[in-house]
């Protein structure tokens, strides 16, 4: 306004006001000028002297990055106590982005599997850690159960995997050393197998006196006849107790693995029937619903035992007139055989350490039905070897229903065969045709007279 008035007065407006304008405007390109200047340095030095809005702009800033600096600090302190927290632990732990690419690691996991700064950073896991079990364990993303396998750069030394997914689909991945614990198990296995099998010779020998002894008990006291039964039942039981000892021992070692073949589920399903039908009472009932043309791939002798064990349990703990159910049913994920009975029924908070050797809900369970208590163990053990699954469910009182889940590759149809079994067999007509008309292409090509 000023300008206008001493305009007006010395007669040149229009000149004092581009004057001013152009004054103005250097001022404020100075004054942006110093703004960029002082950040260039970061901002670390303090912010120009200016009066009015720049000013306030630079004290603005200037508190801003006073604060972003100590906020800064604080991260950097509390990522480090972090990082030396972790890099303090015995067990190994290694973050991994969501396509398995190495991003970080703490000493332990370096030491354990032989990971190496800066070579292996930015490397997938599978290629450093070469282990069949673990590729597919990490590929397939099956992270429910921990994975144990040999270290790859410390001999005689097992370790436990256990991955966890977080933020987008990347890895944390705890590694820990468990020798010990898989050494003592292996004491265990070993001592059950080696004593299941010393006890074999004694217990035949036993077995072998009594029956002869039964051959004459009629000449004996009616005291030493009740004896002589008691202990030929006692021995039977301890004899299945062996066998079930030893079969869980092979289970467990893989030991004599049987080679997996297509089988019929219906074939299975017949013979543990007739097995079955001496333990059954008059009153028991029990059906099969198992279509014709189901097959399942696997070991026959495993899946007998897994199957037999789950229909024997049904039948011994299910009460007079209760019906037993065997059932098939597949779709295009899984397959799954269920044995469901009406007996007495399970508490759910026992269902999880039912599979658990040795273990019975009731303690006097066991020795009224006869049962060596290693049945579901086994039964564990074989789906573990046919990638299966094992589900219970019951409520007491309402009976039980036990399903092994196989999974889409190890069930069929006979239909899906056939359809196989012809494409193949199209497959070589073809190339017998074709094999046939060029045989014919070259006779005739041979009998023609060249010109």
């Amino acid at each position: 306004m000023a300008v206008i008035v001493i305009g007006f007065v010395l007669g040149h407006i229009l000149a004092l006001a581009l004057l001013y304008t152009l004054g103005t405007l250097y001022w404020q390109l100075y004054q942006l000028y110093q703004f960029h200047n002082w950040l260039r340095r970061s901002g670390k030095a303090a912010p120009p002297d200016a009066s009015g809005i720049w000013g306030e702009i630079f004290d603005a800033v200037y508190r801003l990055q006073k604060k972003q600096r100590k906020s800064k600090r604080r991260m950097r302190q509390a990522l480090n106590r972090i990082e030396n927290s972790t890099a303090a632990l015995k067990e190994g732990v290694i973050m991994a982005d969501s396509n398995g690419n190495l991003e970080w690691w703490n000493n332990s996991a370096g030491l354990l599997l032989g990971l190496q700064r800066p070579v292996d950073r930015g490397q997938p896991i599978t290629n450093i850690l070469r282990n069949p079990e673990f590729f597919k364990y990490f590929t397939q993303k099956r992270f429910g159960e921990p994975l144990v396998i040999k270290s790859p750069s410390k001999e005689g030394v097992y370790l436990e995997l256990q991955t966890t997914l977080y933020d987008h689909n990347d890895h944390l991945i705890f590694v820990r050393d468990v020798t010990r614990l898989h050494l003592l198990e292996q004491m265990r296995k070993d001592f059950v197998a080696n004593a299941s099998h010393e006890l074999k010779t004694p217990l035949t020998v036993i077995k072998g006196y009594l029956e002869t002894l039964s051959m004459f008990k009629d000449n004996l006291p009616q005291s030493m006849q009740r004896g002589i039964v008691n202990m030929t039942d006692q021995s039977l039981r301890m004899e299945h107790l062996i066998e079930d000892l030893l079969l869980l021992s092979r289970l467990e070692t893989n030991d004599q693995k049987e080679p997996h073949q297509w089988l019929k589920l219906e074939d299975i399903c017949e013979t543990v029937r007739k097995t079955a039908l001496p333990m059954m009472s008059e009153q028991h009932e029990m059906s099969f619903d198992i279509p014709e043309n189901s097959y399942i791939y696997g070991a026959t002798s495993e899946l007998y035992s897994a199957f037999s064990n789950l229909v024997f349990n049904a039948i011994k703990y299910s009460p007079e007139g209760g019906h037993i159910q065997i059932k098939w049913v597949q779709n295009e994920f899984s397959g799954v055989l269920s044995v469901e009975d009406e007996g007495l029924g399970i508490d759910p908070r026992h269902i999880p350490r039912l599979t658990e050797r040795f273990f019975r809900v009731d303690k006097g369970r066991g020795s009224n039905t006869g049962g060596t208590g290693l049945g579901l163990a086994i039964v564990k053990h074989v789906l573990i070897h046919h990638n299966a699954k094992l589900q219970i469910r019951s409520q007491p009182g309402f009976g039980s229903t036990f399903s092994c889940h196989f999974p889409t590759d190890r069930v069929r149809q006979e239909a899906l065969l056939a359809t196989v079994a012809s494409d193949v067999e199209d497959n070589v007509d073809d190339v017998k045709k074709v094999s046939e008309t060029s045989e014919n292409n070259s006779e005739a090509s041979a009998h023609t007279p060249s010109t």
